[in-house]
């Protein structure tokens, strides 16, 4: 049989990052040392950038399984009690590859992008995501940054394929530094700031589920903003927005196939 051709871009063709074991182990190993969990919800920066550019754009991968979803809301559901907000809604989970950048709310600060210009943006993204092909990843076992518990996400690199297209799309000039490589995750919830022990001892015996499996077909490009008005902070998550600017199907090609 003639082996099928690549028809992957050159410029997708590395993927780069050391292993995600080896990445999701030392991110566990870091958390189980931490005596206080960091807000950063609540930090000014934070705070400053949500008044200044309050419309963050990603592109995601959605999270649309029923059994990976029951399996998530079970663990947001242990970890509640150690939350200090509440946790992310379910209809908003998912995926984030990469970051774009912000919706223009008045000046053009760097980084800021007017939203004319993300019609252009997917019809590019569209074009260059349908070249590649569905794959299946490992939802879990569970983790922790030092503010968020985390779902973990394990996959042959594909996440990260789909991160170097989704940055070939923006223009060299426009994209957003990164000084990490991608761990790829689902957000589940923040901590606020509170001591770790508690959280880790719950924490260890999650890390023991095999996870379950999900097929990746699509990504999007996505705002995601917080609603106006009045409402505590720890609420803040409950009353955000993700809108969705454009869906991005894979091909119909299988990855993951023999």
């Amino acid at each position: 049989m003639t082996p099928k051709a690549d028809s992957t871009p050159d410029a997708l063709r590395t993927i780069p990052g050391k292993s995600l074991d080896a990445q999701f182990d030392a991110l566990w190993q870091r958390f189980t040392h931490l005596s206080q969990t960091v807000d950063t919800l609540n930090r000014w920066p934070m705070r400053w950038r949500r008044w200044l550019t309050p419309i963050n754009i990603s592109f995601i991968v959605p999270i649309n399984d029923a059994e990976v979803t029951d399996y998530l809301i079970d663990a947001q559901q242990k970890l509640a009690p150690y939350m200090g907000y509440t946790p992310q809604p379910i209809d908003k989970l998912h995926v984030t590859l990469y970051q774009i950048g912000y919706l223009r709310a008045g000046l053009p600060i760097s980084g800021t992008w007017l939203r004319e210009e993300l019609n252009r943006l997917a019809q590019s993204a569209a074009h260059l995501f349908e070249q590649l092909p569905p794959f299946t990843v490992r939802i879990g076992p569970l983790n922790a940054f030092p503010n968020v518990a985390i779902a973990e996400v394990h996959d042959n690199g594909q996440l990260r394929l789909l991160e170097s297209a989704a940055a070939n799309v923006i223009p060299a000039g426009r994209r957003l530094s990164s000084t990490y490589p991608l761990i790829p995750h689902i957000t589940l919830g923040y901590f606020g700031s509170r001591p770790a022990l508690p959280i880790i001892k719950v924490l260890r015996p999650l890390r023991t589920s095999p996870g379950l499996p999900l097929r990746i077909d699509r990504a999007a490009i996505t705002l995601y903003y917080r609603e106006s008005g009045a409402y505590q902070a720890k609420h803040m998550l409950r009353h955000s927005v993700e809108e969705v600017i454009a869906t991005l199907p894979l091909s119909k090609g299988d990855a993951n196939a023999p």
